[in-house]
């Protein structure tokens, strides 16, 4: 083979790989929620800082945290971080933007019935997303979700990241930064068939196992299934309503396209103003 083209070909694979590369580390740093561990503190927040360009840990729980009150019990606030003064959708700031959210020493007693039907509704600045939570397949993940709900932990918060290379919108971090959570973190209820196809709701995690916390994902569209390779997140739920609106959600502008995962930030604030769980 001439040696220009044999040069070419070489060229030509080492792109490959890098894309591929890429694209794996991408699908790694999903790094958010809760942490296990002294050293997950460490690695999340720099793994915030990487993804987000903050340095706020303050809502990254520890084992100190949780140890220091009764599971469930609350254990102090922490604040977020601003949002973009534009809202998006043409809606208004709710009236618990910017308010502290509560930190809990946990993982909260078990309180739900696997047996018994909990769906959940978003309402968004733009418009109602529903889903139905899977507490048989993820009970402690659901149990969990519920618990913080009911405590209008979610409420007020925004979206903090919008990945079209994994159709994913991201939120649950009560201080904005990425690296946010309840003070707690839960196991991973993993079936070993995952699979995120359009309206999966899954648990955000750390870059160690058993790290999740409050920080959740939807997906929207096919470019889901790219995680498929990396099934390390736990599937509690699924959209049966409102679909429609999470696709509208995950096309609104980031600030810096270009930027990869630093740069994912929406532009405009995606409020949640309430996250409401109906038991049947």
């Amino acid at each position: 083979m001439p040696s220009r083209a044999r040069e070419r070909q070489l060229a030509k694979l080492a792109a490959r790989r890098q894309a591929e590369r890429r694209a794996a580390r991408r699908r790694r740093n999903l790094i958010l929620g809760g942490i296990a561990s002294g050293a997950a503190v460490v690695l999340l927040a720099a793994g915030a800082a990487a993804l987000f360009g903050g340095d706020d840990t303050s809502g990254i729980g520890s084992p100190s945290a949780s140890a220091s009150g009764k599971p469930g019990a609350q254990i102090g606030t922490v604040d977020p971080q601003p949002a973009p003064a534009t809202v998006a959708c043409g809606a208004s700031a709710p009236k618990s933007a910017g308010q502290p959210k509560p930190q809990f020493a946990g993982p909260p007693p078990m309180k739900i019935d696997p047996s018994k039907t909990y769906t959940v509704t978003f309402d968004t600045s733009c418009g109602a997303i529903v889903a139905e939570l899977d507490a048989k397949a993820a009970p402690q993940t659901v149990n969990s979700f519920v618990f913080l709900a009911d405590k209008g932990y979610f409420d007020g918060q925004y979206v903090i990241r919008l990945d079209t290379s994994i159709d994913v919108i991201q939120a649950g971090d009560p201080t904005g930064s990425g690296g946010g959570g309840p003070g707690y973190s839960i196991p991973d209820e993993l079936q070993g068939s995952e699979t995120y196809v359009p309206g999966t709701l899954a648990m955000a995690k750390g870059a160690l196992p058993n790290s999740g916390g409050s920080q959740f994902f939807m997906i929207t569209g096919a470019n889901g299934r790219n995680l498929d390779s990396s099934p390390d997140y736990t599937i509690f739920g699924s959209i049966v309503k409102g679909l429609d609106v999470a696709q509208r959600i995950q096309q609104l502008p980031i600030a810096d396209p270009a930027a990869g995962l630093s740069g994912q930030q929406p532009t405009q604030a995606i409020y949640f103003n309430s996250v409401s769980v109906n038991v049947s």
